[in-house]
């Protein structure tokens, strides 16, 4: 038996069916942006647009770009021209206090990445919670814990940073940033700052999070992981990104 909508009912219905990435607000939109090279060329007037759960693995000519535009998009660094939204909203780059919300949305993992050196790493993984939600009472959720756990440094928490060895430095990095629960993920060759040994299990825990709805934008040489996740592409020549 055939069975027919009215007009009006078919036409939404077509309406519905060809809905794309379009009609939504993307969780990240730079528009007309160009960023300094300090030196270098830098980046020019290029715009980008991802969307929730988009993983957009980053290649380049010039190792700096790609790291000044993960630098730009975790707001560590402000643009010459443009403009960055997130979610929609415009982001105010003249005050870094308008930028702290966004950042708590924002995980980094990059070789600049650091910790507060005269503060215990419980302290590290406690300090935006703690200024969040106002209270120095606060301990390290079940997450939290459960990643120290797996990352092994669950005994050494109490310790500073100055007297850890730099892979633990990081994997304590990689951990805050994790449990930020972040909607945008930052990496800038993971298999070299978590480190080889510990590489398979941060890409499984990845794909917790992926499966989540995370986006993620990646500087990576390690085939393997990029072609677990990507779905779109960037590629940076001569100052240019283009592909996305």
């Amino acid at each position: 038996m055939l069975f027919f909508l009215p007009a009006f009912q078919r036409m939404d219905l077509f309406a519905l069916l060809l809905m794309t990435n379009d009609t939504v607000t993307p969780l990240i939109e730079l528009t007309n942006f160009s960023l300094d090279g300090f030196g270098r060329r830098g980046l020019q007037d290029f715009s980008l647009a991802l969307f929730e759960a988009d993983v957009c693995v980053i290649e380049t000519d010039e190792q700096q770009d790609a790291h000044n535009l993960l630098r730009a998009l975790a707001t560590l660094t402000p643009p010459v021209q443009g403009t960055y939204r997130f979610r929609g909203q415009r982001l105010e780059f003249s005050d870094y206090r308008t930028l702290l919300p966004f950042k708590r949305k924002i995980g980094y993992i990059a070789p600049d990445s650091t910790l507060i050196r005269n503060r215990t790493l419980r302290e590290n993984l406690l300090f935006m919670r703690s200024y969040f939600e106002n209270s120095l009472s606060i301990d390290l959720d079940a997450q939290t814990s459960e990643l120290c756990r797996i990352f092994e440094i669950e005994n050494k928490l109490d310790m500073r940073p100055g007297t850890l060895n730099p892979i633990d430095i990081q994997l304590a990095v990689t951990i805050r940033e994790m449990a930020k629960k972040p909607e945008l993920m930052l990496l800038n060759r993971p298999e070299d700052y978590v480190g080889h040994n510990k590489f398979d299990l941060f890409v499984e825990l990845l794909k917790r999070m992926f499966s989540e709805g995370i986006t993620m934008v990646v500087l990576s040489h390690d085939k393997r992981f990029t072609g677990t996740f990507a779905n779109k592409k960037g590629c940076i020549a001569n100052g240019r990104l283009t592909g996305v």
